[in-house]
């Protein structure tokens, strides 16, 4: 009865009604006919150069095109069975409200102009997919990255601004740190003026720090590229950064690839980013230690390392601290803007190291956990010579 119905399944599917022979290589020419046209749907689907995404009900991540893999860093079967809200937005909860439950409502296609992780903005149109007897089963999305376009004029005329109140602001600023310092070498620390000038000197240090940050912001595109070892690059922003996180009695711990590949870029940039995100999460930890004073040391760890495609190398900066709320992830790389207590912060650390990082053809990616810390990974490109830095 089994072979009866095999040999029944077979003449279906070939239309074959002759030896066994014949209802083998019939089937066989069928399955090669059908892995042909598999094959050629992959190689359409993946020369899209726009982001291609299909989701089940469940949000879950069932294909993604080569694009997409590019896009998000990450292996294929990483991203595969991951929930769209973690994979776009770094969530651990459904979006609210949610494209695709739109789309699956309404059986329409829907369009999202979206900010998502990396601070890359997304144009996306999300698709209903149907069964054979017109059930929604899932949602395609294409999505086109936006981000040069909308940023573009934001960063250029704000970039104009910036440059233009940093050069008014800064030789006035040179005069009152100039005069503030030349007051406190001839003031004697028992004189009740002294704190005063020494408040002044402060003052005019942060100020000359936030036009440093605003110069820098309004040139992100100007740096001199060599080849560079990121590992030294690192060393170079701990030499500057770690005293601060050790003596705030954290601890730090340091692991770095021995083998990283070359990369092409500006040293001084880069370490720029290192430190911001190095003293960022020395903040982060130095707050919930504050807090919660109950004598447990926090933790800043950094380190370097390769991603599995090879493609590029990443700095991982993870802190114990709180964590950062989900309605604060989108805007903080935004100019300006700080979660920080009034004083402790300019807003701009994050924006201009983010500039910097594009201006390398890189990222900045986040993966936070409230209550338990974050984790920024700064993501370069590598050369593609296959060279790795020599060891000293």
């Amino acid at each position: 009865m089994v072979i009866q119905s095999k040999k029944r399944l077979i003449e279906k599917l070939t239309g074959v009604h002759s030896s066994k022979r014949s209802y083998y290589v019939a089937l066989k020419e069928k399955i090669n006919e059908l892995l042909e046209i598999k094959r050629e749907w992959e190689v359409t689907f993946s020369a899209v150069t726009d982001l291609l995404v299909f989701i089940n009900q469940n949000y879950e991540i069932q294909r993604v095109n080569q694009a997409a893999v590019d896009f998000f860093t990450m292996q294929e079967d990483e991203i595969i069975g991951s929930k769209c809200y973690k994979l776009f937005y770094g969530r651990d909860e459904k979006c609210t409200p949610c494209i695709a439950d739109q789309v699956l409502n309404s059986q329409k296609t829907s369009y999202l102009q979206t900010r998502t992780r990396y601070n890359r903005v997304l144009d996306i149109f999300a698709y209903p997919a149907f069964t054979e007897d017109n059930q929604p089963y899932g949602v395609t999305y294409y999505a086109k990255d936006v981000t040069r376009l909308v940023d573009s004029i934001k960063l250029v005329s704000m970039g104009e601004m910036s440059a233009g109140v940093a050069h008014e602001l800064n030789s006035p600023l040179t005069a009152i740190v100039g005069n503030s310092q030349l007051l406190l070498r001839e003031t004697s620390p028992e004189d009740p003026q002294y704190q005063l000038i020494k408040d002044i000197h402060t003052s005019g240090i942060r100020c000359q720090r936030i036009i440093k940050n605003l110069l820098t912001f309004s040139r992100q595109d100007e740096f001199t590229f060599e080849e560079v070892d990121l590992n030294k690059v690192v060393e170079s922003a701990l030499a500057l950064a770690a005293y601060q996180i050790e003596k705030s009695s954290i601890d730090l711990v340091v692991r770095l690839d021995e083998k990283m590949p070359v990369l092409s870029g500006s040293a001084n940039g880069l370490e720029q980013i290192i430190v911001n995100l190095l003293l960022n999460a020395k903040d982060a930890v130095e707050e919930r230690m504050r807090n919660e004073n109950n004598g447990e040391k926090g933790t800043v760890t950094i380190e370097t390392r390769q991603h599995p495609d090879g493609n590029y190398a990443i700095v991982d900066i993870s802190d114990t601290g709180y964590g950062i709320e989900q309605e604060h992830i989108s805007q903080i790389f935004n100019p300006f803007y700080t979660t920080k207590q009034s004083g402790k912060g300019t807003g701009l650390g994050l924006s201009v190291s983010l500039g910097i990082a594009q201006a390398h053809g890189g990222l900045i990616d986040l993966d936070t956990t409230v209550g338990k810390g974050s984790t920024f990974s700064l993501i370069l490109p590598v050369q593609q010579s296959g060279n790795h830095c020599s060891e000293e």
